[in-house]
């Protein structure tokens, strides 16, 4: 039977992928659909084995029909990692880029599109892999090293997985002839000027996150500043607060825009949405806005103005953000139209 959850959009807030870790946590081991894949975890997750157990998945994901992906999250994978049903186990997750270099010896870099994310639920950390939903025009995804499992023979370079409902797999003939027709659909359907429409879509859609995210960083940074008015904070303070419900959606708010920053350079040439969006990364890296205000302990009422003032600027930029981005969304409303 199909995740108790909601799969007509795609999950992206932290609070949408928690829901997807309990409705994986609820569901049963037949569950697995061409969408979502889980693992129990990895011990470390950058070992050889792990690294191509991820890859494939991702391989599979992107390898799936396109008419099949679109019936589920808008055609977006998701591979969850530290829960499965009955158990939340939870995975230890390295940095991002050693994660990401580990698992891309098996994928390459660029396409197909995935994006690492770790998500709290319960107190366990779960590492959520989206994977971008495939297009017409696509390219076949392969594995780009060979693997040599502790038994059996060596999975070679150029192997084609595919993602089958509750299963992902070699390509069989039909697949790969599934495949070449996907390839040969975009000579049609997708153009140059039709690919630079949805890329000019999925930037918007990065930029509204990363905006929304901006937003929730600073209203919750904010609420921080007036709570300690009147109340010196100790250490323990701190540390609690970051163990709050509003403490972690500033943590994960804070990964959000980074990561679709990082995003939005990959794809975008748009020099003022580019130099907006440094601007951005610039005063959130910038901690002297807020030196005064934590060097008092949050008890300086000069401090927390300077707090203020730098929270404001924090949100002048994030103006700026949306400011750049309407020429680029007057552009595909015209075009769309």
């Amino acid at each position: 039977m199909p995740l108790a959850i909601d799969a007509t959009r795609a999950l992206r807030t932290p609070g949408q992928l928690g829901q997807l870790i309990r409705a994986v946590h609820a569901a049963d081991m037949a569950d697995e659909s061409r969408a979502v894949e889980w693992k129990s975890g990895f011990d470390p997750i950058t070992s050889n084995e792990a690294s191509f157990m991820i890859a494939k998945t991702v391989l599979g994901f992107a390898n799936r029909p396109v008419v099949a992906a679109k019936k589920d999250f808008e055609g977006v994978g998701y591979l969850l990692v530290g829960v499965e049903p009955g158990s939340l186990r939870g995975q230890a997750v390295p940095d991002s880029a050693q994660l990401l270099n580990a698992v891309r010896r098996y994928t390459g870099s660029g396409m197909p599109i995935w994006d690492p994310r770790t998500v709290e639920v319960d107190g366990r950390i779960i590492l959520v892999i989206t994977v971008e939903a495939p297009r017409p025009g696509d390219r076949i995804a392969l594995l780009r090293k060979g693997f040599q499992p502790g038994k059996g023979a060596l999975i070679p370079e150029g192997t084609v997985f595919v993602r089958q409902p509750g299963a992902t797999e070699r390509a069989t003939r039909e697949d790969l002839e599934m495949l070449q027709d996907r390839l040969l659909d975009g000579a049609a359907e997708n153009s140059a000027a039709v690919r630079a429409l949805e890329q000019r879509r999925e930037i918007l859609l990065w930029t509204a996150e990363l905006i929304d995210a901006g937003e929730t960083w600073a209203n919750s940074m904010e609420m921080l500043v007036i709570s300690s008015t009147g109340h010196r904070w100790s250490s323990k303070d701190w540390v609690e607060w970051f163990e709050t419900d509003s403490g972690r959606e500033q943590v994960a708010s804070m990964k959000l825009l980074q990561r679709n920053a990082r995003k939005i350079r990959m794809l975008s040439k748009d020099t003022a949405l580019l130099a907006a969006i440094a601007a951005v990364e610039q005063v959130l890296s910038d901690s002297q806005g807020f030196d005064a205000w934590h060097a008092s302990s949050g008890e300086s009422s000069d401090g927390r103005a300077q707090a203020y003032r730098h929270l404001n600027r924090v949100r002048a930029r994030l103006r700026a953000v949306q400011a750049a981005a309407v020429p680029l969304e007057v552009e595909t409303v015209e075009e769309v139209a």
